[in-house]
């Protein structure tokens, strides 16, 4: 992360801890604007699959786990390529969403594929 933001390729970041992504993201986002999260990209972990499939709902999933998504680059999208040369295969980034102009912050669009 730090040589990241020594280069000047990220504008914020999150971790994703309890809470959620709504939660966690909405903290770096100024009140302008919106993370607009599609959470049909979402590359969640087993685990997470199998407490979904034992009777946890998706929207208490989503409040209270990060289903997967440990850790949030806000990124411009012109610097994405440069930032994936800094992660090893295991921990590649993945883009799940966008910044827009907007008033709530973070708008959660889809559906986690739990299969």
């Amino acid at each position: 992360m730090l040589k990241l933001i020594d280069k000047n390729l990220i504008n914020g970041c999150a971790n994703i801890t309890g809470g959620g992504l709504a939660d966690n993201i909405k903290r770096v986002i100024p009140d302008n604007l919106v993370a607009e999260i599609n959470l049909d990209e979402v590359k969640t972990l087993k685990i997470f699959k199998w407490l979904n499939k034992n009777g946890i709902s998706e929207n208490e999933m989503l409040k209270t786990f990060n289903c997967g998504v440990g850790f949030c680059l806000i990124i411009s999208p012109n610097k994405y390529e440069s930032i994936k040369k800094h992660f090893t295969k295991k921990f590649e980034p993945y883009i799940i969403g966008k910044i827009s102009t907007g008033k709530n912050k973070v708008k959660l669009n889809g559906s986690v594929n739990w299969n």
